[in-house]
C-alpha cells in the first residue's frame, strides 16, 4: 500500500506549487530507511518525509519527527552535508518507472533525491547523475559512484481509489494531500512494525500449541493403560484357556463391583499364552511412564504458553518504534535470535546469532516450507529464507543465502564453499545432541564460486533487531 503510481503526479503538483524555492534548514536520517527534510519558504515551514519501508513508501508531511538514535546511520552525515542550505528547485513524477524526483541546487551543485516505490522501495541522493548514498536496503545496480538508472518496471496497475479533496474537513491547508498521504500509510507502517516484532513469536506459540495438544493426547491415554492391565490379569488367570493360533478368547469377568460380564479379548494367532499375557503387561507399563512423563511435561509447556501468551499480549499493548540503525559498536540486540538481512527483490534473509539460536531460529521461528541452508561440512550458522508456502524460489535469491551460509561459517574467505539447501521440514535435532546440531534429509548443494561484491551488499543490508 505504498505511494500509488497515480498519486506521483498530484503529489509532485503540490511540492511545485507550495514549497519550489523552499530551503532545506535541517535534515534528519534517524533509521536507513527514512529521511526528514525540513524545508523553509516565506512565512512557514514544512516537515517532509521521504520513506523506503516496503508497503508504506512515500513522500509526505508530517508535523513531528522521532528522535535521532544515539548512533544514527552513516547516511545521515552525508545527507545532511549535501542538503543543508540546499534549495528546492521542483519535484518530478516519473510514472512509468514509479519514481519521484525531487531536484535541489546547493551553489553550482545539482542534486536530486529519488524515491523509487517499487515493489523494494529505495531512497537514493544523487549529484549530477551518479549515486552518492542510497538507504538500506538497495538494489540490485544502486551503487555510490554509479549512474543512476532507474529500475525496469512491467505495465502499471490499474488506478486506485481517488485522492482527497483539498477541501476535505480536517485536511490542513497547507500541503493537503502530503498529510493525507502520512494519514493514509503511517498505521499501514505501524501494523507492519508490530507485526515483524511479534512474528518470531507468534510462531514460537503456535508450535507450542501444537505439541500441547500432542502431550495432551499421550497425557490421556491412562484409561488404554488400565484396560491393557485388566485385560492381562483376565488372561493369566484363565492362562489354560488360551491356545496358540487362536485369533480371539471369550471370558468371564468378575468386576469389583461384583458385575459378571462375558470379555472376548482379541489375541494375536503368532503370540503364546505367556507371551499374550506379558505383552499386555508391558505395554500397560510403557504407556503408564509415557502419562507420568508427557502430565509433567504439559504442565512445563502450558507454563510456556501462557508466559508467551502475556509477552504477546505485551507487546499488542505497546506499539513498535520505528526500527533503528545501530552501529557495531552499540552492541547487538538480543530479542530475536537471527540478524535479517535483504536479499534480490527485497527478500528477507534470516541468519542465526549462535548454536542455541541456531535451533530456536530452525525448530521455532521457522515453517516447514521455509528455505534451510548451511555451509557443507563445517560449522556454520543457520540460514532461512521465509519463502511464501507457494512462492517460488528465485536464483538469485539461493545465491543470497548461500554466500551468508559460507560468510557466517567457518569456510569464511575460502573462493569456493559447499552449501546444502532443503526445506525445514528436512531438517531435525537428533538426541542428545548439542546446541546447533542437527541433521537433514533430501538436501541439494551449490558449490559456490564468492562473489565479494554479492556479499558486500548484503553485509549492508543486515537489519541488527
Amino acid at each position: 500500500m505504498s505511494l500509488r503510481v497515480e498519486q506521483l503526479e498530484p503529489v509532485a503538483a503540490e511540492v511545485n506549487r507550495q514549497l519550489a524555492g523552499g530551503v532545506v534548514q535541517k535534515v534528519h536520517a534517524p533509521t536507513t530507511t527514512r529521511v526528514y527534510l525540513e524545508v523553509r519558504v516565506p512565512g512557514r515551514s514544512a516537515l517532509l518525509l521521504l520513506c523506503s519501508e516496503v508497503g508504506a513508501a512515500r513522500l509526505s508531511a508530517v508535523e513531528h519527527r522521532p528522535s535521532n538514535p544515539p548512533v544514527p546511520p552513516t547516511w545521515q552525515s552525508v545527507l545532511r552535508r549535501e542538503l543543508t542550505g540546499a534549495r528546492l528547485a521542483d519535484a518530478e513524477a516519473l510514472p512509468a518507472r514509479r519514481t519521484l524526483l525531487l531536484h535541489l541546487t546547493k551553489g553550482e551543485r545539482f542534486l536530486t533525491l529519488v524515491l523509487e516505490v517499487t515493489r523494494a522501495p529505495v531512497i537514493a541522493l544523487l549529484v549530477g547523475d551518479k549515486v552518492l548514498t542510497h538507504a538500506l536496503p538497495g538494489r540490485p545496480g544502486l551503487r555510490p559512484g554509479q549512474p543512476w538508472t532507474p529500475e525496469p518496471t512491467g505495465e502499471l496497475p490499474a488506478p486506485g481509489p481517488s485522492l482527497p479533496d483539498d477541501d476535505s474537513p480536517g485536511v490542513p491547508r497547507f500541503l493537503p494531500l502530503l498529510h493525507s498521504l502520512e494519514v493514509r500509510l503511517a498505521p499501514v507502517e505501524q501494523k507492519r512494525w508490530d507485526d515483524a516484532r511479534r512474528a518470531p513469536l507468534v510462531a514460537k506459540l503456535k508450535k507450542l500449541r501444537g505439541t500441547i495438544t500432542k502431550v495432551r493426547a499421550e497425557a490421556s491415554r491412562g484409561p488404554l493403560a488400565e484396560a491393557l492391565r485388566r485385560e492381562g490379569e483376565l488372561l493369566a488367570q484363565n492362562l489354560h484357556r488360551l491356545r496358540r493360533g487362536a485369533p480371539s478368547v471369550s471370558l468371564t469377568e468378575y468386576g469389583a463391583d461384583g458385575e459378571v460380564r462375558e470379555v472376548t479379548v482379541t489375541l494375536d494367532p503368532r503370540r503364546g499364552p505367556k507371551e499374550e499375557v506379558e505383552r499386555r503387561f508391558h505395554q500397560y507399563r510403557r504407556l503408564l511412564r509415557g502419562v507420568e512423563l508427557a502430565t509433567k511435561r504439559l504442565a512445563q509447556l502450558e507454563a510456556e504458553a501462557t508466559a508467551l501468551e502475556q509477552a504477546s499480549a505485551a507487546l499488542d499493548a505497546t506499539p513498535a518504534a520505528a526500527p533503528v540503525h545501530r552501529a557495531k559498536s552499540a552492541g547487538p540486540v538480543a530479542s530475536l535470535p537471527y540478524r535479517e538481512y535483504l536479499g534480490h527483490g527485497g527478500q528477507r534473509l534470516w541468519v542465526g546469532r549462535g548454536a542455541a539460536h541456531n535451533d530456536e531460529l530452525t525448530f521455532h521461528v521457522a515453517r516447514p516450507y521455509h528455505l534451510w541452508l548451511h555451509a557443507r561440512g563445517v560449522p556454520g550458522a543457520h540460514v532461512v529464507v521465509p519463502l511464501d508456502k507457494q512462492g517460488a524460489l528465485l536464483p538469485e535469491v539461493l545465491l543470497d543465502a548461500a554466500h551468508l551460509a559460507a560468510h557466517h561459517s567457518d569456510a569464511r574467505g575460502e573462493p569456493r564453499v559447499e552449501v546444502s539447501y532443503v526445506a525445514v521440514k528436512h531438517v531435525r535435532k537428533p538426541r542428545d545432541a548439542g546446541p546447533g546440531a542437527v541433521v537433514y534429509t533430501r538436501e541439494k548443494t551449490l558449490l559456490l564460486r564468492l562473489e565479494p561484491e554479492r556479499l558486500a551488499r548484503l553485509l549492508a543490508t543486515t537489519n541488527p533487531v
